[in-house]
């Protein structure tokens, strides 16, 4: 009796035993007489959902929840549902794909009289008499489900929620771009809102009251309150960066770093959009048991015995002629001992790619192997660039063409929601702007000349060049490291810095570092995550894509050997202090981490001058002879493979 009383509760605390649970909602196709047009919500789903799978949620703990299902009704319900089953200690990711809207407040609690709301597949786009928006999810609703959900869980759980929509905005330029919300304030004939300084943050967060024992909680936004967010390549802007950031990252990441990683990819894609993060944001990765899972792909098909097709691409940052390994199902890190056999990517697509295997496999059953990066290539700079018809002048049309085609770095596309920049002339300048979220890039000041040409040829390069290696990522888990800037107090007397100041006084509301032009100080922390020594170096890329020397630079110049990190090992680098000045903008840190020096300095002060001849390291070529492209020099194709780990960190100038 006694065995199997003690069966029964070991199989009792089995069932109670904390799991990881999603709930994914996506309304894409709304009715039509909502008011609402359909945008690719739906499309988000597997990009969430796959992140999941690889992240140790099972399958049959991820709801879905799109269209027709994700009224509000059935929102409610699901979430229901979701509650009834956790238990203390379990991990919890709630993830909305759709429209977003401000909505009238109705209780009194907003400062700007307006509430945030998701919009369900039920609700409309335009108060009317028939509808007084009780459809529309409001953000106190979602207060109280968060905190209902926080108690239930317990200290010991976590909470993460994804919103993939606008939250408020204006009409967007009429280049036909989706954009998950930008209807005007949903409110009676007559309202007026409260007046208000602009405010940062999603606003989604309504701070109630709950338990003193309740679970972390963090919620990340595509947008910020007053902004729009628009859509990229048929898929949630957040989505799509949350996807890259989860394919991206290395081991034992806070959600600090997550957004961080998060901040950097929209940056590339819609640089005009404030992403946001609130909440507990210094708590591991899921309850901080993030498994140490190498990133691997699974076969999609096997066409020929030496021939595979994989579900992963360009988006993945997988490029023609990257190697890889092909080792068993399970394979937590790369063993090579255990590879059974290597191939190469001879074509890779958007998110698709096909192998060719230097060997055969030993059956067909895709399921038994998955795939591991070996070496990445570089990849390829390939700028989409729109001429507006305001630019008629034949030389500046031929020359900037000209340019694109002989340098391999892109191509003029008669479409503009098709490229990636846009070129209009005006009364006296040409304006360089960014497609995806209308931001200006540049101005030239135009003589209607040669001259003009090579100017916007250098800016375009300078953009292409600065999104490339933003979209950078290298992943080799051998040099592991990571970076950030520290608050510091500076003594301007003796030139030097003091205390470490709170590291979060710095991050704004929306979870940026933000630094001003007065008071701002810091320094460099560089840690190294591997299990062998690393050389680092880090270069600044500015919103108009041109790069300058951070860490080493003209005014710290540390030799080979004062950048090398031993494993496991932390640096404080408090000789170098650093503070800001103008342009106010929004700038990103990217680091590199190699087995050899690495130094970008030189590089990229000459400007590819050459005045240290070829660099011992393929990232120095890369960047010596992408500058040699600027004036229309004969471009070349570098045969070397770049082998090291990339980290990003963003931070934004303002005044």
């Amino acid at each position: 009796m006694k065995k199997i009383i003690l069966l029964l509760l070991i199989l009792s605390n089995l069932q109670l035993q904390a799991k990881k649970r999603a709930l994914i909602i996506a309304v894409g196709d709304y009715p039509k007489e909502s008011g609402w047009g359909s945008i690719s919500s739906l499309n988000d789903v597997p990009l969430v959902k796959n992140s999941l799978l690889k992240n140790g949620f099972l399958e049959e703990d991820i709801t879905v929840l799109t269209d027709a299902n994700a009224d509000k009704k059935g929102i409610l319900e699901a979430l229901t549902k979701l509650q009834s089953k956790i238990v203390k200690g379990d991990i919890i990711m709630i993830h909305y794909s759709g429209h977003g809207q401000q909505i009238f407040d109705d209780n009194g609690d907003e400062i700007d009289g307006k509430d945030e709301a998701i919009v369900p597949y039920d609700a409309y786009a335009r108060y009317s008499d028939n509808y007084k928006g009780e459809n529309h999810f409001r953000d106190d609703e979602i207060g109280n489900v968060i905190t209902s959900f926080r108690n239930k869980l317990g200290k010991s759980g976590q909470l993460l929620m994804l919103l993939d929509s606008c939250h408020s905005g204006s009409a967007t330029r009429g280049t036909g771009e989706k954009t998950r919300g930008g209807e005007p304030t949903f409110a009676p004939v007559g309202w007026k809102e409260k007046d208000l300084i602009n405010q940062k943050g999603s606003a989604m967060f309504e701070k109630a009251a709950i338990d003193k024992d309740a679970a972390p909680f963090v919620m990340i936004t595509g947008a910020s309150a007053d902004e729009l967010n628009y859509e990229y390549e048929g898929f949630g802007s957040l989505s799509y960066a949350f996807s890259k950031a989860m394919t991206d990252l290395g081991t034992d990441f806070s959600y600090r770093q997550l957004f961080s990683k998060i901040t950097t990819n929209m940056n590339v894609i819609t640089p005009k959009q404030t992403p946001t993060i609130e909440g507990d944001v210094d708590y591991k990765l899921f309850k901080g048991e993030y498994v140490a899972q190498q990133t691997y792909y699974e076969i999609n098909k096997i066409a020929k015995p030496d021939i595979l097709q994989i579900n992963a691409g360009k988006l993945n940052g997988l490029f023609d002629k990257t190697t890889v390994f092909i080792l068993p199902a399970g394979t937590s890190k790369v063993d090579k001992s255990k590879v059974i056999t290597t191939g190469t990517i001879t074509n890779a697509g958007f998110s698709s790619a096909t192998i060719k295997l230097d060997s055969a496999l030993p059956d067909e059953n895709q399921k038994k192997y998955w795939i591991f990066v070996d070496k990445l290539s570089y990849g390829d700079i390939a700028l989409k660039v729109y001429l507006e018809p305001s630019v008629t002048d034949p030389v500046a049309k031929e020359g900037v063409s000209s340019f694109l085609s002989k340098n391999n770095i892109g191509e003029i596309v008669a479409d503009s929601k098709s490229s990636d920049i846009v070129i209009s002339r005006g009364k006296s300048e040409y304006v360089l702007s960014s497609s995806h979220g209308e931001e200006t890039i540049d101005k030239i000041a135009s003589t209607r000349g040669s001259n003009d040409v090579e100017i916007i040829n250098q800016k375009i390069f300078n953009y292409a060049q600065g999104k490339y290696l933003k979209d950078l990522s290298l992943k080799n888990y051998n040099y592991e490291f990571e970076f950030k800037l520290l608050p510091v107090e500076y003594n301007k007397d003796t030139n030097t810095a003091g205390e470490l100041k709170p590291e979060n006084s710095f991050y704004n509301s929306s979870g940026t570092f933000e630094v001003n032009t007065k008071d701002s100080f810091v320094v460099l922390q560089v840690t190294n995550k591997s299990e062998r020594p690393i050389y680092f170096s880090i270069i600044e890329i500015n919103s108009k894509g041109e790069i300058n020397p951070f860490m080493p630079n003209g005014n710290c110049t540390l030799n080979n050997n004062e950048r090398k990190l031993e494993p496991g090992k932390t640096m404080i680098f408090k000789d170098c202090v650093y503070s800001f000045g103008p342009p106010y903008e929004r700038l990103i840190l990217k680091g590199f981490a190699t087995s050899t020096p690495i130094n970008f300095q030189p590089t990229v002060q000459a400007r590819g001058a050459g005045s240290r001849g070829v660099g011992e390291n393929p990232l120095e070529n890369f960047i010596q002879q992408s500058y040699a492209h600027s004036r229309g020099a004969e471009a070349n194709s570098p045969s070397e493979k770049i082998d090291g780990f990339s980290a990003e960190f963003v931070y934004e100038i303002v005044k």
